[in-house]
């Protein structure tokens, strides 16, 4: 019996010991704010719809972690095709060019398709006040859009004139543009299957800043909403042909080509709902 009453208070007094370490732990983690709390959000906006977890790091700093991305679906529209604008005799005498001729327009589908990952920092520099700067990477995926005729294999007489342009400029040195299907200032062109597959590529690795208004992790509740507003930098985007040729645009200061030479940078206005699970 003696024994038995010497293991309990043993054992009371290792209890008592753990459970005050353990609140030091906690008061240490309420201080430094790290990695005590976890939350688990929803989120949409200019990149997409997706989910992410956050966890502070530091009383002052969180880190989010997740994943968003969209797919719209098909665009359909019409394109001119340059072959009509085609009034070099030579040329306009040439079987491939006058099939080309009769075309007029064709419908193109536009698939916006995006989805990245994304590692971000967010420093809150006052400690009662929901607003906060974010930094951190997006990586994911380079294709933005993606360009490719509804009918399949049917513009190889595309194909056939643009391939006689090709060859009277080599044979007379000339420089007539390509012809194709106009979207701005860039020509689409077709393959030899008789399709236009055109795909405006961006940087897989995008780094991004911003500024946010709201709580990642509810102080008080278990439900926190918070408003992300920045800027993703992919680069200049490019339009890719499928066997990797870039097309070159015919303008410099117009258009299409003005408004892709201007957007290095995507805008981000994003909003989370997220749950805190401890």
């Amino acid at each position: 019996m003696r024994h038995t009453m010497h293991r309990l208070i043993i054992l009371t007094a290792m209890m008592v010991t753990a459970a005050g370490a353990m609140a030091q732990t906690d008061k240490i983690h309420e201080e430094d704010g790290l990695f005590n709390h976890l939350s688990v959000g929803l989120n949409t906006g200019t990149t997409g719809t997706g989910i992410d977890v956050a966890m502070p790091v530091h009383k002052l700093v969180t880190v989010r972690a997740g994943f968003s991305g969209w797919n719209i679906g098909n665009i359909k529209f019409k394109a001119i095709n340059t072959a009509t604008d085609i009034t070099e005799i030579q040329m306009v005498e040439d079987d491939a060019v006058r099939r080309a001729k009769m075309v007029d327009k064709v419908e193109l589908a536009l698939e916006p398709n995006f989805w990245n990952f994304y590692l971000l920092g967010e420093v809150h520099p006052f400690k009662n006040q929901p607003f906060y700067f974010s930094a951190g990477l997006f990586f994911g995926s380079k294709n933005f859009l993606h360009f490719r005729n509804t009918n399949d294999g049917a513009l190889g007489f595309l194909y056939d004139a643009n391939q006689k342009v090709e060859d009277y400029n080599r044979l007379f040195l000339t420089n007539y543009p390509p012809i194709g299907l106009k979207f701005g200032d860039y020509v689409f062109t077709a393959d030899e299957h008789g399709n236009i597959d055109v795909r405006m590529k961006t940087n897989a690795v995008k780094p991004y800043i911003g500024i946010g208004f709201g709580q990642h992790i509810a102080k008080n509740h278990r439900v926190s909403l918070a408003v992300d507003a920045g800027l993703m930098f992919w680069g200049t985007p490019k339009f890719v042909l499928n066997n990797g040729t870039e097309i070159e645009s015919s303008g410099k200061d117009s258009g299409i080509t003005s408004v892709v030479s201007w957007l290095k940078a995507w805008p981000n206005l994003q909003i989370r709902v997220a749950y805190k699970i401890f």
